[in-house]
């Protein structure tokens, strides 16, 4: 047991940064000391060499005068040369450089250039009576009268016989370099003087400075411990120390945390408030100094349990400590947080359910243990019906708010011991283990008769089915992707069997829903391979029989399958999205198709390239953006291209339908033809094709197959096409396959007519022959070579 001992202060002086500040103030004022010491010999040096040119100068101007004299007398000399030593000397001394060797006398000398105003004015005044002296040294050479020489120092000798104007000017250029020597000389005497109080100085102040720190170093050791003991105080970390006595010290935050007195801590007394699960583990690292770290819980002032992490060290071996340290932190925060975010890692953040990370781990789990007990198990896959139309009409708020409300309708539809995920979108997956098929279908019907109560949204009372697939493993090995897969197949079975229903999967499903699938990723692929491409059927004008345009139809020559129906894979393309990248390039090859025929001169300004655009196209919103790249990318101009949109693509209340009316208002505004397709088969109404930017209706086939002899269906079409015209809109009937429809439509006063008994749709080269002959009669369409 760990028992109270005495009052434990860990914090002392050692006064070490003391001792070190007057170790570096003795190195730093030696350091300075030598430095100058070695500048100033430098200096010296350089002096020294400066004085040996400057005296010989005097020299080199003495030998000057008797080289002139001598080669005047006719003798053999260079006396040029020694000008050049001359002045090349005396610009050495004024500026630095290096200071010619003088033949016979000494060697080439480095010299500083001077900085002193007296010197340097001397030295300038030498190079000036150099060049005097030089210059008139060369006119006597060449004969020539030596008062003509300019004098440049300032002398007044002009009257001079040349020979003694040539000595004086020696003799003052000797002085001026002598008086030169003599400053510098004084120059060097006074650093030297210099250096020697600078030494005098810098001993003192060391001496004096390293008193203080002396003085200093009683106050630091003072300090050190009430600014150590201070900064723990402080401190918001937890800090502990156990040696044989139990607890030692406890920190201010420790005792503020328990709020109970530091005496009360000591010894055994911490005890009280660890919690019991964690006690053993905290004694055990205080009597072995290990784990390094820690995690334990405490008990605060309120009587909640804290997470302390703590970092542990083992100073029982250092003599003034001899215990073992604990340095904690509170991070029940911290761990609160990482729990919640392992929750959002494995629960749906909308309905809080498990998502599919979760679902998977908990199916593995399951799999595991059915394969060592098998018992049996079952997985459900559940898509909610009608749950676009929700999104679509009411928003997204409104389906977040349906998803949160049938998820809770679900978790009161299961047991407990059953795991309920959501997987994304409308889509919820159910585990339960263990569980039989007939059990598996119980549960099937709670969650449709849960998910069919009525529930008010947006001031609408709505009520949403579920379509239900379900897979009953009856236990032993299984792989979870082979249950997942085939509950998703029964899914699409249930699907298909209506709103509100649920299948058990069949391996024969497979053969029908699995088809469907591996249809989407061929389309996926021939999308990418370029196996898709374009067939113009002819749009004819009733009484001209003339081409006013035509509709462009993707279609599909599959290197496997052959020709896949639109039928098929249209709305393959629809459920997966996939019908946006095949609606951009429908518009962008039937732009191009129709700037071609334009510039071969086959069609006028009459005609429109009419285009399918989906009711996903128009909810994404990226039709506008679509044409303008075509129109962009081909050249052709607007007024060439028409759009084709159902009923059910525009008709839409809210948000969604106004879109779509705002996005093709500007393409109408730019000169784009809009089309109503299938026309009499949606629910618009009159208020509703108001807004719209039509130019034309498209009466359905449905009605014009039975105009020649179903008389609803001739009231229809008249109706339909007197509608469009009260309108302003042009009427065209689609699916014209007979001689007696065509008689129909006519008299009913359709304007243009579109069908097999004209043309089929054909490839771009065929359609070519039909636009270069102008018209299409029904005999075209029987005549074999143009079928």
């Amino acid at each position: 047991m760990l028992r109270r001992g005495h009052r434990f202060a860990p914090f002392d002086s050692r006064g070490r940064f003391t001792i070190a500040a007057i170790l570096i103030t003795f190195t730093a004022f030696s350091a300075i000391s030598v430095f100058l010491s070695i500048r100033t010999t430098q200096h010296s040096q350089h002096r020294a060499a400066v004085l040996q040119v400057a005296a010989r100068q005097r020299a080199i101007a003495e030998r000057y005068v008797n080289e002139i004299l001598f080669v005047s007398s006719g003798g053999s000399a260079d006396p040029s040369a020694t000008g050049s030593y001359l002045t090349e000397s005396a610009d050495a001394l004024l500026d630095g450089g290096e200071a010619p060797a003088l033949p016979g006398d000494d060697d080439e000398s480095g010299l500083p250039a001077q900085h002193g105003k007296v010197i340097r004015a001397q030295l300038t005044q030498e190079l000036r009576l150099a060049h005097d002296l030089t210059a008139t040294g060369q006119a006597i050479l060449k004969h020539r009268p030596a008062g003509s020489v300019p004098l440049t120092a300032g002398e007044d000798i002009a009257a001079l016989d040349p020979v003694v104007r040539l000595r004086v000017l020696a003799a003052l250029t000797a002085n001026t370099s002598l008086n030169a020597s003599r400053a510098i000389a004084s120059a060097n005497d006074r650093g030297i003087s210099h250096l020697i109080t600078i030494q005098v100085l810098l001993g003192v102040a060391g001496l004096l400075t390293s008193l203080l720190l002396a003085f200093a170093l009683i106050a630091a050791t003072r300090r050190q411990t009430a600014h150590f003991r201070s900064l723990v105080t402080a401190s918001t970390d937890l800090v502990l120390v156990f040696g044989r006595g139990g607890c030692r010290y406890a920190s201010r935050a420790v005792i503020e945390m328990v709020d109970r007195p530091e005496q009360e801590l000591l010894g055994d007394g911490l005890s009280e408030f660890v919690h019991p699960e964690d006690l053993g583990l905290l004694r055990t690292t205080c009597e072995h100094g290990e784990p390094a770290e820690i995690v334990f819980r405490m008990r605060n002032r309120h009587g909640e349990w804290r997470q302390l992490d703590a970092h542990v060290t083992d100073l029982r071996g250092n003599r003034q400590l001899r215990g073992v340290v604990l340095n904690a932190r509170d991070v029940t925060e911290r761990m609160r947080l990482e729990e919640e975010l392992t929750r959002q890692a494995f629960h749906d953040g909308l309905t809080n359910l498990a998502n599919r990370a979760l679902f998977r781990d908990r199916l593995d789990q399951a799999l595991a243990r059915s394969t060592r007990t098998h018992e049996p198990l079952a997985v459900l896959l559940l898509d909610l019906d009608g749950f676009k139309q929700v999104n679509d009409t009411l928003g997204h708020d409104a389906g977040d708010k349906l998803l949160r409300a049938v998820a809770e309708r679900f978790a009161g539809a299961v047991r407990p011991s059953d795991t309920l995920a959501r997987l994304g979108g409308d889509e919820f997956a159910v585990l339960l283990d263990p569980a039989s098929e007939t059990e598996a279908e119980e549960v099937a019907r709670r969650l449709n008769q849960a998910a069919g109560e009525p529930l008010v949204l947006a001031e609408r009372e709505l009520s949403v089915g579920a379509s239900i697939g379900i897979v009953a493993h009856p236990g032993g090995p299984a792989d979870g992707d082979d249950l997942i897969r085939h509950a998703d197949i029964a899914m699409y079975a249930a699907k298909d069997a209506g709103r509100g229903h649920h299948q058990v999967f069949r391996y024969d499903m497979a053969l029908e829903f699995g088809e469907l699938m591996a249809l989407e990723g061929e389309l996926r692929a021939a999308v990418e391979n370029g196996e898709l491409c374009l067939h113009y059927q002819p749009e004819i004008e009733v009484e001209s029989r003339r081409v006013v345009g035509v509709e462009a139809l993707l279609r599909w020559q599959s290197d496997t399958r052959g020709n896949v129906p639109p039928s098929d894979f249209i709305p393959i393309a629809e459920a997966t999205g996939l019908i946006l990248p095949l609606g951009d390039f429908v518009l962008r090859e039937a732009c191009t198709q129709a700037a071609a025929w334009l510039s071969e001169g086959l069609i006028d300004e009459s005609f429109v390239m009419w285009v399918n655009i989906s009711a996903k196209q128009l909810a994404a919103g990226r039709v506008g953006t679509a044409v303008d790249q075509a129109l962009s990318a081909t050249g052709l101009a607007p007024n060439f291209l028409g759009l084709e949109v159902t009923e059910t693509a525009i008709v839409p209340d809210g948000s969604a339908g106004e879109r779509a009316r705002e996005e093709l208002q500007m393409l109408h505004d730019r000169g784009v033809h809009i089309a109503i397709d299938d026309f009499g088969t949606g629910f618009s109404s009159l208020g509703q094709l108001r807004h719209f930017p039509i130019d034309m209706i498209k009466v359905d086939r449905s009605f014009v197959q039975g105009v020649d002899h179903d008389a609803k269906d001739a009231a229809i079409t008249a109706n339909i096409v007197t509608l469009a015209h009260a309108l302003g809109l042009v009427a065209i009937a689609e699916g014209i396959e007979s001689d007696g429809q065509l008689a129909s439509i006519r008299d009913l006063g359709c304007d243009l007519a579109q069908g097999f008994l004209f043309a089929r749709p054909r490839p771009a080269d065929e359609v070519r022959l039909v636009l270069a002959e102008g018209s299409c009669s029904p005999d075209d369409e029987r005549d074999p070579a143009a079928a």
